[in-house]
């Protein structure tokens, strides 16, 4: 081929590439500031997104009625004071909520009309009860669980006022799982109330630090009831002995006893320190050093009846008001904590609690609210002068510097709670194992040997181990 010609069609070629060259598309890297331009919109777009949520409207709880059951009642002080602090709240709330409170008299009927209520659908927006129960009704999915109201930016309590409860108290109501299906209200212990005066009368310079000390204190008050010139005081003798579970539960762990086996699986009543407890309380029954009421004790106490009762703390003003009406209105007495055989010291010691009921979103805000208002630091000090009961707050003792001075016994019943022993809610039957215990400890004071009462106990381990396995 010519050279010419070759030359001819190289240049042809070069001529046709540069054309492609031309027409071709930009490489991928020249895109790049087209795909910024992409991005940046979606970035405003989840800005305005986040914007909005932040700028939802409150709750509307205007006009929202939530029932609170609970177990004062109508007629007592402590009911008419929890009754003006609903109408406070009812008149002054900012979110326009309207409570109404109904009195259930005790746990044992309340607990009942839960129950029923589950069937039926009447049922409270809050309830007082015990910790067990309620996590009975979280098992029907009943409970509301209260942690994200408690923490929460709107509707929560700031951080001074969470870190104004007591540590203890605040990890209360909280199961395994992180929900806080319970809110404290108060405290209180079971304890024995002793009449320091009388004692003294009869030769002591000391409380009883042990049980050969009780029962020489409480077999001479006998004595010398039925030696005396009165025959008023005749059939009083040393301690008033009611047969319920908390008062056995006392003696049980002065007697370095627990109602939970060693890994803690089971419940078990049938150890050498419940019998030694059932078996000491019949031994006070035989030397003819107890005796039973048929109603609250406090009379016998401040008459000389009895040198001893048992009592929750918050039974304080109830013996003031019995005392103030005795001829013995001067006597010094105040509460003492259970006593076993070593010096060891115990009670039962309770905390007061409230729960949230499954409802609508407004009226379970509601009911929190309330709560909240209801436990507050001021409030709880106004409900601890009229009631005995022990704070929750740290800022509460303060409130009560007054009220401690002018009632001394009050100093007694807060060394008694602070031993601490709590009832066994291990397990969600303890509730139903409660009043086995209780009709058992009934039983227990009617025994007449030792084989009777380790028939009774181990019976209830039975019952107590059937109650588990049906519930848990």
């Amino acid at each position: 081929m010519p050279k010419k010609l070759i030359t001819m069609l190289f240049a042809s070629l070069l001529i046709f590439t540069l054309i492609l060259s031309a027409c071709a598309p930009p490489p991928v890297v020249e895109e790049e500031p087209e795909m910024e331009e992409v991005e940046e919109p979606e970035e405003e777009m989840v800005e305005e997104e986040e914007a909005e949520v932040e700028e939802e409207p409150m709750m509307d709880l205007s006009g929202t009625t939530i029932s609170f059951w609970h177990v004062w009642g109508e007629g007592d002080d402590l009911g008419a004071i929890v009754g003006n602090m609903v109408d406070e709240f009812n008149a002054t709330n900012e979110w326009g909520i309207v409570v109404e409170d109904f009195d259930q008299e005790d746990y044992t009927p309340l607990v009942d009309k839960v129950n029923a209520g589950i069937q039926s659908g009447d049922l409270p927006n809050i309830v007082q009860a015990y910790t067990s129960d309620i996590n009975n009704w979280d098992l029907v999915d009943l409970v509301v669980d209260l942690e994200p109201f408690v923490y929460d930016a709107d509707y929560g309590l700031t951080e001074a006022e969470l870190a104004d409860i007591y540590p203890s108290v605040l990890e209360l109501g909280v199961n395994v799982d992180g929900e806080r299906l319970a809110w404290p209200l108060s405290q209180s212990a079971n304890a024995l109330v002793y009449d320091h005066t009388w004692a003294q009368e009869l030769g002591f310079d000391a409380a009883p630090t042990n049980t050969a000390e009780l029962k020489e204190q409480l077999c001479a008050a006998a004595e010398a009831n039925l030696t005396d010139d009165n025959p008023d005081n005749d059939g009083g003798t040393g301690l008033v002995w009611y047969a319920s579970n908390s008062n056995l539960l006392g003696f049980i762990h002065a007697f370095g006893g627990d109602v939970l086996n060693d890994e803690g699986t089971a419940y078990e009543f049938n150890t050498p320190e419940v019998v030694a407890a059932a078996m000491y309380i019949n031994e006070l029954r035989d030397a003819g050093c107890t005796f039973t009421t048929e109603s609250y004790p406090n009379p016998e106490q401040a008459n000389r009846l009895a040198l001893m009762t048992i009592s929750s703390t918050n039974g304080l003003k109830y013996y003031g008001y019995a005392y103030e009406e005795s001829p013995f209105a001067d006597d010094e007495w105040g509460f003492l904590p259970f006593v076993g055989p070593d010096g060891q010291k115990a009670n039962v010691a309770w905390t007061q609690m409230v729960g949230v009921l499954k409802s609508t979103p407004e009226q379970e805000l509601a009911s929190w609210l309330f709560i909240k208002f209801l436990t507050s630091a001021e409030n709880q000090a106004t409900y601890i002068m009229n009631s005995g009961y022990l704070p929750t707050h740290f800022s509460t003792e303060e409130m009560l510097a007054d009220y401690f001075a002018s009632v001394p016994q009050y100093e007694s019943t807060v060394a008694v709670a602070q031993l601490g022993n709590a009832e066994p809610e291990t397990f969600t039957a303890w509730s139903s194992v409660r009043r086995a215990l209780g009709d058992a400890a009934a039983e227990l004071y009617a025994a007449t040997s030792e084989e009777e009462v380790i028939s009774i106990l181990e019976a209830l381990d039975v019952t107590a181990a059937e109650l588990v396995a049906e519930i848990e």
